[in-house]
């Protein structure tokens, strides 16, 4: 996985996401478990870059993270086709969590 090379500083993409709504798509392995969270500003299209981060496990099975890194990605439109919320509903009017 390539850095995007349009970010030039490292706290760039950071200070693009502060006081913004983002969106995230996120990778599972074969137990799973996320190992990597891709995060955008909510209004990134295709090719925008985006924020990754890794995650290692402690072993084949732990749920325990060991390790994480951050990096520079690019965002793809086709994580984009699951979104459905719509602020103008009422999701939980009982507010019990419950759907």
């Amino acid at each position: 996985m390539a850095d995007d090379s349009r970010v030039k500083t490292k706290t760039e993409l950071l200070k693009s996401h502060k006081g913004e709504q983002v969106k995230q798509h996120i990778v599972f392995d074969a137990q799973d478990r996320p190992i990597l969270v891709f995060s955008a500003s909510e209004e990134a299209v295709n090719g925008d870059a985006c924020l990754v981060t890794e995650y290692v496990y402690r072993g084949v099975t732990s749920t325990q993270v060991m390790d994480r890194q951050e990096r520079v990605y690019q965002w793809k439109a086709a994580w984009d086709g699951n979104f459905v919320f719509d602020p103008t509903v009422d999701y939980d009017p009982d507010g019990d969590g419950n759907l």
